[in-house]
């Protein structure tokens, strides 16, 4: 299936998954706990792609491939459900 997604695509899941890797690695030295430092830095970098979606002037619903807008909700997804399974462990 990643072969059939157009380059701009390709490089939204790129970036995607840097992000959650970098977000586990800084949630290890988190004071606060590791699922709450961690859903707090996917949830900063949702914030930050729906400012860079919104600066490019990035269509929010786009038929031929993902963008930042996808990237930001995909993120804002995980963070809420990390932040859940914090909330049931505590």
């Amino acid at each position: 299936m990643l072969s059939r997604l157009n380059v701009e695509s390709r490089l939204t899941i790129r970036r995607f998954s840097t992000k959650l890797a970098i977000s586990a690695v800084i949630g290890t030295y988190g004071k606060v706990g590791y699922l709450t430092a961690a859903s707090f830095w996917i949830g900063l970098y949702s914030a930050f792609c729906v400012f860079f979606a919104l600066i490019l002037k990035e269509r929010f619903l786009q038929r031929d491939g993902f963008n930042h807008w996808d990237e930001a909700l995909w993120l804002l997804l995980v963070a809420l459900g990390l932040h859940t399974a914090n909330s049931f462990i505590r």
